[in-house]
């Protein structure tokens, strides 16, 4: 029996899958969430060009359209490709009076399903990035982003970007009547 027993210690023919076994799964996990992890910084940074790009179409009008907006929500789309269209945008148009505080909201477009901002916040989200008798557009980008493989994130991560910006051509740009009022 110990002769066995001295036979079996010294039989070294399965520690190379031992190993294996012990080490895999932990590899698998770094892996996936690396993928997982990566593509969500992806999502990201693709949302974050997406609503400075769809605030540099809007700002760079005199006036828009809620046609214009959606139009410049399908350009956020496509930079959003290849990653699913769940985009959901808010468009507003925040003015300020001649002390530079904001004052009222001139409009507020919504696209895919976005929520409407209250004025009160708009006008507190673009607080002293105003100038007098001056207008500022924010946009609120928000996307679902859901983890291919559910490994190592949750299944849903709600991803969610501002971009402001000054009109370029006109002091405010002028446009929809739909959610105006003051802040």
């Amino acid at each position: 029996m110990i002769d066995t027993l001295s036979v079996l210690r010294q039989d070294r023919r399965g520690v190379a899958a031992l190993e294996l076994a012990l080490v895999l799964p932990a590899m698998l996990v770094l892996f996936f969430g690396t993928v997982e992890i990566t593509q969500l910084i992806r999502a990201s940074n693709k949302l974050n060009i997406a609503a400075q790009s769809i605030e540099n179409m809007i700002a760079g009008q005199k006036s828009v359209a809620t046609a214009d907006v959606d139009n410049a929500y399908k350009g956020g789309q496509l930079i959003m490709a290849p990653f699913s269209a769940t985009l959901a945008v808010a468009v507003v148009s925040v003015t300020f009076n001649s002390s530079g505080t904001a004052s009222s909201v001139g409009w507020q477009v919504l696209e895919g399903g976005a929520k409407a901002l209250p004025n009160s916040t708009a006008c507190t989200m673009v607080a002293g990035l105003g100038l007098g008798n001056d207008s500022v557009i924010l946009v609120q980008a928000s996307y679902g982003y859901s983890a291919v493989a559910h490994y190592v994130l949750p299944a849903s991560v709600n991803l969610l970007h501002v971009a402001y910006g000054r009109p370029r051509n006109v002091q405010a740009v002028s446009g929809p009547s739909t959610g105006a009022g003051s802040c």
